[in-house]
């Protein structure tokens, strides 16, 4: 009798389980670089989400990940797999949301202002439970998100789903098209106590401040055009940005007041045709830096790409698609300040790399 109750439940189960969409995809990656001690490095991630639509419409996921790590953390299991900490759950319809889990804040979701504005530092999330809330209605977009922290453990809860904590940071951020333009607005509130200093060391993107950041932009005369402020604290970023289409070629300049540092200003190039790309830029005054990166497509699924920055170094190197999913890369980076180099992320040193997706 117990091995007959045991099959029924499997099998309501797994009825269940039929009427839902459950998806799978996995990468990995073997790589060798002479800039790491042990020379050789490899990566596996599986992804997994599962969705299903409810009787009253609503729609409801769940996505996480497992990655293949070396074993050689105590917390990871004999077979050498552990949660990669990116569960998250939501609920949605097609004018709301609500999303648990390893997701971005609302003001960092939606805000978007003029290029090296030093004070729109809203918080990014990395690696923290976050729940935010979604609704449209017209042309308006808005979102609002808290942290959760946990004060029983003194830190933020890092992708653990911990529900025993205080939502903290109220971060709030709102889109809508009127007329012509569209207009950004943007908050999150200050947070004090032990957990703005815990809530800073967990993650160096995250900003116990109070921010505020308003945008408009839209299209003049072919320009796309674009005025926004913001303010941390006592401290303000005023800027404008102009990004004009020629041809192939679009010129973009920007230019940003600031009342705690230099004043920043720039142009940047992006040139766009056939097999060749090559985006250059030059900034000057709070952010001092200049720098190219180029793609050519040789065909045959060759890409060569090289470039560098002042502050970033130099790289070159060439991707090669086997199809199928997989790549294989081989480059060289010079990297003088940061670890990665350029839009593809070369590492410092020879790399070569052989990536699979699936």
């Amino acid at each position: 009798m117990k091995r007959i109750l045991l099959a029924s439940t499997a099998l309501v189960v797994l009825a269940g389980a039929a009427a839902a969409e459950v998806s799978w995809s996995g990468a990995a990656t073997l790589e060798y670089n002479d800039d790491i001690t042990d020379g050789f490095d490899f990566d596996v991630d599986l992804d997994v989400t599962l969705s299903q639509t409810l009787d009253n419409g609503l729609t409801a996921s769940a996505s996480f990940g497992f990655e293949l790590t070396d074993g050689e953390d105590d917390e990871v299991d004999s077979d050498g797999f552990v949660a990669d900490n990116n569960a998250t759950l939501s609920l949605s319809s097609d004018t709301a949301s609500l999303i648990f889990g390893d997701t971005a804040y609302a003001a960092e979701t939606y805000w978007s202002g003029v290029t090296n504005m030093a004070e729109d530092a809203f918080s990014e999330a990395d690696g923290e439970t976050v729940m935010r809330g979604e609704a449209m209605f017209g042309g308006v977009t808005a979102g609002l998100s808290y942290i959760l922290y946990n004060d029983t453990i003194g830190d933020v809860t890092g992708g653990s789903g911990n529900a025993n904590g205080d939502l903290e940071q109220l971060s709030l951020g709102v889109t809508a098209d009127v007329g012509a333009v569209n207009v950004i607005l943007a908050y999150q509130e200050e947070v004090d106590g032990d957990f703005a200093a815990d809530f800073v060391l967990f993650n160096g993107d995250n900003n116990a401040n109070e921010v505020f950041g308003l945008a408009v932009s839209g299209s003049f005369g072919g320009a796309d055009v674009t005025f926004a402020y913001a303010q941390d604290d006592d401290e303000d970023s005023t800027g404008i940005e102009v990004a004009y289409p020629i041809g192939p070629v679009t010129a973009t300049f920007f230019y940003v007041s600031e009342s705690a540092i230099d004043d920043s200003y720039g142009i940047a190039v992006a040139y766009s045709d056939g097999p060749l790309s090559i985006d250059a830029f030059y900034h000057d005054g709070g952010d001092e830096d200049a720098g190219i990166n180029m793609e050519y497509d040789l065909g045959n699924g060759i890409v060569a790409f090289a470039g560098g920055s002042d502050d970033d170094g130099q790289y070159i190197g060439a991707e090669y698609d086997l199809g199928g999913g997989a790549t294989f890369t081989a480059s060289y980076g010079d990297d003088t300040g940061n670890d990665e180099i350029g839009p593809r992320d070369v590492k410092d040193g020879t790399t070569l790399s052989l990536s699979f997706a699936f």
